[in-house]
């Protein structure tokens, strides 16, 4: 009893916080009843409401992949220790993760598999249960897309990359039903494709997007296909990755993307394609995303921008993003604030969180293209001067010229820039297979040992262990290297 107590992740029944009372009634150990849930499409679709905010809280999307994403690359650093920073998450920074002490990273395995419980409850019921079949449809379909990306989330950072073994690698225990106890992890490859087919089954369930005014808080038929676009990125399957992303810019377009004039990342904006909806309900504060990098009215602000960072911002001329950067806790103006509070100042964490833009997308079908995808470099060259054009007001001296090998460093450059605290970061490291370098310079008096500034690729630390929380409840396999 007490191993299906203790993983509530791939055992346990569901944990929903901020739900209305009138869906679920929460018993003193916190366990919903499922009946409360599963008798009609009204309730379902609350349950499937609340997941979204499960998603947003600072455990997952909210603060902890986004940060740990940005912290364990080259690009951003804790500030000097002397402001104290919150130790725990000075674990993924410092790479010193253990199989005793994974940091945030527990955190992250425990939310995400709360929000998988809660999504299998949908799919799995959703079929039987009372009200419109339109409805019911639109629900399955949003609840399927979503569980792969949270799948893939998770692989991402508890599996290797896909360069590294492929199919053969260490994958996730695939938690399919809310009536199953799995503790076995699958291969690379069966992870993968159970993300691709729940990606592929709702495509096939959700209508084109309305594309009306915050139509994007909700995960739509474009987003799927953003995000399919993403993971076949990651699986190194150029040809879907720019299948995929050739279907959403031929639906949003060159228009769509934010000019050197409008950049501003407010909510909803023209390059939304699925981002998470923040309101005074849900919104965590100075625990949340955007107080994490701004000082000003309460936030943390303990993340700046390292001088590498800050020189490839200057880049460009008239480049927007460097317009971002602003004085930082140590005194110097290191602090990228991308996220303001839609108040007044910033800091505070009331904004939406955007989980993949237009932007990305014009880098996908970049990288693919230049890994030999449709028409290669050249086609790889279109879509990456397009968005450069849009981020400096002297294009004639910026514009891509490269080919091969330098034109995909160029196009990483580029993700660097366009894509900084938006959960990719070390991602981009590891899975081309490229080592993390961090200048001693840059992370004096930080905290980080000199002999975990360069890391190689392949370093265990640079994924996730699985908790020791979980191992001693589950009996599941720990990743290899830890």
């Amino acid at each position: 009893m007490k191993k299906i107590i203790n993983s509530i992740l791939i055992v346990g029944l569901i944990v929903l916080q901020g739900c209305s009372e009138d869906v679920l009634e929460q018993r003193p150990d916190h366990v919903i009843s499922e009946n409360l849930v599963l008798n009609s499409v009204k309730k379902l679709d609350k349950l499937l409401t609340g997941t979204y905010n499960e998603i947003s809280r600072n455990t997952y999307l909210g603060r902890v992949l986004y940060k740990r994403a940005a912290v364990k690359g080259t690009d951003f650093r804790f500030v000097e220790t002397t402001y104290n920073p919150r130790d725990y998450e000075l674990i993924a920074y410092k790479y010193e993760e253990s199989s005793n002490n994974s940091g945030t990273c527990e955190d992250l395995w425990i939310q995400s598999f709360k929000v998988i419980n809660n999504l299998n409850l949908v799919i799995n019921n959703i079929e039987t249960a009372e009200g419109n079949d339109a409805e019911k449809q639109e629900i399955l379909g949003e609840a399927l897309g979503l569980r792969g990306m949270v799948y893939f989330d998770l692989a991402r950072s508890f599996a290797y990359p896909w360069i590294k073994a492929g199919v053969a690698s260490q994958g996730l225990p695939l938690k399919l039903s809310s009536e199953e106890i799995i503790t076995e992890r699958s291969r690379l490859g069966e992870t993968y494709n159970q993300i691709i087919l729940d990606m592929q089954s709702a495509l096939d369930l959700l209508e084109e997007n309305t594309w009306e005014q915050g139509s994007t808080k909700y995960l739509t038929k474009t987003g799927v296909k953003a995000l399919l676009a993403r993971v076949y990125l990651y699986k190194e399957d150029w040809e879907n990755a720019l299948k995929y992303a050739e279907e959403v810019i031929t639906t949003r377009g060159e228009g769509s993307l934010m000019s050197v004039n409008s950049y501003a990342f407010e909510d909803y904006n023209s390059e939304s394609l699925f981002e998470l909806s923040i309101t005074s309900q849900n919104s965590l504060g100075s625990n949340g995303l955007g107080a994490q990098f701004d000082l000003k009215d309460g936030g943390q602000g303990d993340i700046i921008a390292t001088q590498t960072f800050v020189n490839l911002l200057s880049a460009y001329e008239g480049d927007p993003r460097a317009a971002l950067l602003e004085e930082d806790k140590e005194g110097s103006k290191n602090a990228f604030v991308k996220y303001v509070n839609r108040s007044e100042g910033g800091g505070l964490s009331a904004h939406n969180i955007p989980v993949i833009r237009l932007s990305e997308i014009y880098l996908i079908a970049a990288e693919a293209a230049a890994n030999g995808a449709g028409g290669g470099d050249s086609e790889a060259l279109n879509y990456l001067n397009t968005l450069i054009q849009k981020r400096t007001t002297n294009f004639s001296a910026n514009r891509a010229e490269e080919t091969g090998e330098v034109l995909k460093e160029r196009i990483a450059e580029e993700r660097r820039r366009e894509l900084a605290l938006e959960g990719h970061g070390v991602y981009d490291y590891i899975r081309r297979g490229k080592d993390i370098n961090r200048s001693i310079n840059e992370h004096v008096n930080t905290g980080v040992d000199v002999s975990n500034l360069d890391i190689q690729a392949t370093d265990n630390r640079t994924i996730c262990p699985i908790p020791a929380s979980e191992i001693e409840a589950s009996g599941m396999e720990q990743t290899e290297g830890y």
